[in-house]
């Protein structure tokens, strides 16, 4: 078998690696997905699959090989403990050889993309970064960062300072992976001072960027206090009102037409009636006084409360009713005169009665 059929059978048989690790983790198979992901990235490097494969197809595969396998032991391990080794979660059943921390996860990330960490991919190295923040272990996070900074090449540099193709795509992943260092992993370690000294000495993050970044720099040293404000008003106490009565109003009325000085005679401005000065409530409610100054109305009639209810009843059932009976005596009146068929008298009898029997019951 030639060099190039082995190539490309390495290339599709780690592809269907990925797909088989993929779709376990979405079944959420998490010990077959940890198999696939782990057989996969065990044969997968840059030498390998570059040869006959293609430089940028090869990156592209490793690429996708290492996020799966990245977050498939995000899956299966707990919080790192004290000294940063991984623990897999008790949940977990049928899962063995889990790297013993994150160091050797990227150390083997590293290896597989040729020994520099500077030539591994940003798509990579925020997943890894990522999981170290997830751990709880900004320290190996930190670490991380600063040496796929210190070792970029030229080539890198130089791309991100011109405005060929690719350019802008490769500052935006710098910009990112900035980001994530000077916003997430300094702030967990307390190292506010040295993330302000990176970003003035960055040479290659524009000004509206550097601008952005110091403001939410300074929104983490000095958070905003968030407090209530309370109202000030003072509560006043509300006086009751005194309630007149109608004698009461009277008597004050004519107290004020009695104080007030008289006009000459002959002049056409009188003084109102004491009937208009009385408010239109008193007048009604006024109907016999008591000693003690009460109000004693008059019983209502009997011919009066049976009117009321009456408007009330046809206000709300009114015109439903008088259909109904001017209906009852059309089909009555036709029943009698003409020859109607025997259906209709039926229907006509079945219905009378239930207007009589819908009538018993209401006004039981």
């Amino acid at each position: 078998m030639s060099t190039t059929s082995k190539e490309k059978s390495l290339a599709s048989h780690l592809k269907t690696l990925h797909q088989k690790a993929s779709r376990a983790l979405i079944l959420g198979q998490n010990s077959a997905a940890w198999e696939h992901s782990r057989t996969a990235v065990e044969n997968c490097t840059i030498e390998r699959l570059a040869a006959e494969y293609g430089e940028q197809q090869a990156r592209q595969l490793c690429c996708r090989l290492w996020i799966l396998y990245i977050c498939v032991v995000s899956s299966v391990t707990e919080v790192a403990e004290t000294d940063g080794t991984l623990r897999i979660k008790q949940s977990v059943d049928g899962v063995r050889g889990v790297p013993e921390s994150v160091r050797s996860v990227w150390t083997n990330v590293v290896s597989a993309f040729g020994g520099c960490a500077g030539d591994v991919d940003s798509e990579v190295l925020v997943p890894t970064v990522l999981l170290s923040l997830k751990l709880r272990d900004a320290r190996t996070a930190r670490d991380i960062v600063e040496s796929w900074l210190a070792t970029l090449s030229d080539e890198y540099m130089s791309l991100l300072g011109s405005q060929g193709v690719g350019a802008q795509q490769t500052m935006a992943s710098y910009v990112r992976v900035c980001e994530l260092y000077m916003l997430h992993v300094l702030p967990q370690l307390g190292d506010l001072n040295s993330a302000y000294e990176f970003l003035r000495a960055s040479t290659v993050v524009s000004d509206s960027v550097k601008k952005e970044f110091t403001k939410r720099l300074d929104a983490l040293r000095n958070p905003p206090v968030l407090t209530r404000k309370r109202k000030t008003t003072k509560s006043r106490a509300r006086k009751p009102k005194l309630v007149q009565s109608p004698v009461q109003m009277v008597a004050k009325t004519e107290a004020a037409v009695e104080t007030q000085p008289e006009k000459q005679v002959g002049t056409r401005n009188d003084l109102p009636s004491l009937a208009s000065l009385v408010p239109h409530s008193a007048k009604i409610g006024v109907r016999r006084q008591t000693k003690t100054g009460a109000v004693v109305r008059r019983p209502r009639s009997t011919l009066s409360v049976a009117w009321r209810v009456v408007r009330r009843l046809m206000s709300r059932w009114g015109f439903t009713l008088f259909t109904l009976a001017v209906a009852v005596a059309v089909i009555r009146m036709l029943t009698q005169r003409f020859r109607v068929p025997h259906f209709f008298t039926a229907v006509y009898r079945k219905l009378w009665n239930t207007v009589k029997m819908g009538t018993q019951v209401t006004y039981i």
